[in-house]
């Protein structure tokens, strides 16, 4: 069997953090979100076939060192044209999945099993494609139904036999104009005895604050720390520090947290529990609690970072805070691609993309955006979110 990872999407509603990123390769808990399910199935399969498009080279140079074979999807036509990219290299059967989604253990008996479909229990099973089934087997699949015939949906993971590939060749243009492969799939379920399997982890990274949720999930790991830490600095739980990390007096580092190579740790800093400092980060003096701050980052003076996630080579100003509580049982709100969504989070701060610049000072509500390569100048507050290559300066974008 053969894995086939779908990858190839802008990820608009991710933005602005896949301005520069593929969504697959964002990284939670420490790597790629790609990386968590190659780790869970490159056992179990005979090779690995990525398809992408947006921003392939980083895929390629991801891959470059590994087995894993990248195949392009040269326009984007939707889910069931990037599987057909590979028909040529199945033989027998694959087990094909999203590039987006992070899923657990379970995922290996979806490929030992054959035929089958993972299925997770959801809450607002009529936000997603809904699975009807008798006695484990699956007999009928339904997108986004008024009344779902159960809470078990399309996880996008299933595995299939070779005859799936021609019915993915029949498939037609759906009303969003696009080749859906849950169309194919819902034709394979009437043809074939196709059986379920419950996912015992199923982290849809869709949306930003998705991100955050996933981070909390995945870090879960020993103590192991590889650089010198002073002794007045005090390091508690479950703490990964990489080697050549500079870690200064009086700091104090609280697990699960994971700090990687070439970072600084200032004098005073305080890093709580589910933070991840991806490389060379710089840390001064500052509180970082439970966000994701990517690599090249800086946060040198005096701030507060809290459930957010930071993207490439960005400078925070001193004094800058991240507020990321609306008050007791509120939720937070963002907005993505014009419309108010529901986090479901209590807790979440800011959403920061690559190259940004954020002046002294400045405040940020809970849920905003800030877009890749933007600037805000000293002493702003973020009501809103900002766009893209945008500058805030008195409270007016420019």
């Amino acid at each position: 069997m053969k894995a086939v990872i779908l990858a190839a999407g802008k990820g608009t509603r991710m933005k602005p953090l896949t301005e520069d990123t593929p969504k697959p390769l964002l990284p939670v808990a420490g790597k790629p979100i790609i990386q968590h399910n190659i780790d869970l199935i490159d056992s179990y399969v005979n090779e690995i076939l990525v398809v992408a498009g947006y921003r392939i080279e980083q895929f390629q140079e991801y891959f470059s060192a590994t087995d894993v074979k990248v195949i392009e999807q040269e326009e984007a036509r939707g889910t069931a044209d990037a599987a057909v990219q590979v028909r040529e290299f199945i033989e027998e059967s694959a087990v094909i999945m999203n590039g987006d989604d992070i899923y657990g253990g379970s995922i290996q008996k979806v490929i030992e099993g054959g035929n089958s479909v993972l299925a997770a229990e959801a809450e607002k099973p009529g936000n997603y494609g809904v699975y009807s089934e008798s006695d484990g087997e699956i007999n009928g699949l339904v997108e986004k139904p008024d009344n779902p015939p159960s809470s078990l949906v399309n996880t996008g993971c299933f595995s299939v036999d070779v005859d799936f590939f021609d019915l993915l060749e029949k498939v037609e243009k759906s009303k969003r104009g696009e080749y859906e492969i849950t169309d194919a799939l819902k034709q394979y379920i009437q043809e074939t005895t196709v059986e379920m399997v419950r996912a015992d982890r199923w982290l849809p990274c869709s949306y930003p604050w998705q991100l955050i949720n996933a981070n909390g999930e995945l870090l879960d790991f020993h103590k192991k720390i590889q650089s010198e830490v002073p002794e007045s600095t005090a390091v508690r739980g479950e703490v990964r520090i990489e080697g050549d990390v500079e870690i200064d007096k009086n700091c104090v580092i609280e697990g699960p947290a994971i700090i990687k190579s070439g970072c600084e740790i200032g004098l005073n800093s305080h890093i709580r529990p589910g933070t991840v400092l991806e490389e060379n980060v710089e840390i001064g003096n500052s509180e970082i609690k439970n966000s994701v701050i990517r690599e090249g980052s800086a946060v040198p003076h005096f701030s507060y970072i809290g459930d957010s996630y930071i993207g490439k080579n960005v400078n925070i100003g001193a004094g800058t805070k991240t507020a990321n509580l609306l008050g007791k049982e509120k939720t937070v709100r963002m907005k993505v691609k014009g419309e108010i969504h529901d986090t479901g989070r209590e807790k979440m701060g800011a959403i920061v993309g690559s190259e940004a610049k954020i002046g002294v000072n400045n405040s940020i509500k809970p849920g905003r955006k800030i877009g890749y390569k933007s600037v805000t100048d000293s002493g702003e507050k973020v009501d809103d979110n900002i766009p893209s290559e945008t500058t805030l300066r008195d409270g007016d974008t420019l």
